[in-house]
């Protein structure tokens, strides 16, 4: 029995496979760009001066009430000099937060070396010590700490 073998033309490829796979690219590249635009850091914004000249002595004047308020406290022995140091960064760091749109409060003294004034990241560096140091701050350095703090805010223009 010798039977002719049975010929099977070619079959035609279904258009459903590449279809679904240019969907599946498709979806994936909409993906990729949708996490790129929502996790990319934010354009740094020029805030430098932004503040109306009475904004500002209104802020300068409230952060020097602030200053006194933690210097009376330290003196008065209701804060501890360190406590004090942290309010004092805390006063000057939302002080120049809110007068440049530099964001002080949140950058490390290497950020301010880098991208703020000089003499600001000087008073930040000053306080470290007197904040995380292993030796209480004494009520002396704080009076010092303070004067400082007034100038750079006094100062600031």
């Amino acid at each position: 029995m010798d039977a002719d073998p049975i010929y099977l033309a070619p079959q035609d490829y279904s258009i459903t496979w590449p279809v679904l796979g240019a969907f599946i690219i498709f979806g994936l590249v909409i993906w990729a760009v949708a996490i790129w635009m929502l996790t990319r850091r934010p354009e740094a914004q020029d805030g430098h001066g932004s503040l109306p000249p009475a904004a500002l002595a209104k802020l300068r004047r409230d952060a020097l009430r602030r200053i006194d308020h933690v210097d009376k406290a330290v003196r008065t022995d209701t804060m501890t000099p360190r406590r004090g140091h942290h309010e004092l960064s805390k006063v000057v760091r939302g002080f120049v937060s809110k007068a440049s749109g530099l964001e002080a409060d949140t950058m490390t003294a290497s950020d301010l070396r880098e991208r703020g004034p000089a003499h600001l990241a000087a008073l930040i560096e000053e306080f470290y010590p007197r904040q995380f140091g292993a030796l209480e701050a004494d009520a002396t350095s704080f009076s010092r700490s303070a004067t400082a703090a007034r100038e750079v805010i006094g100062g600031w223009s």
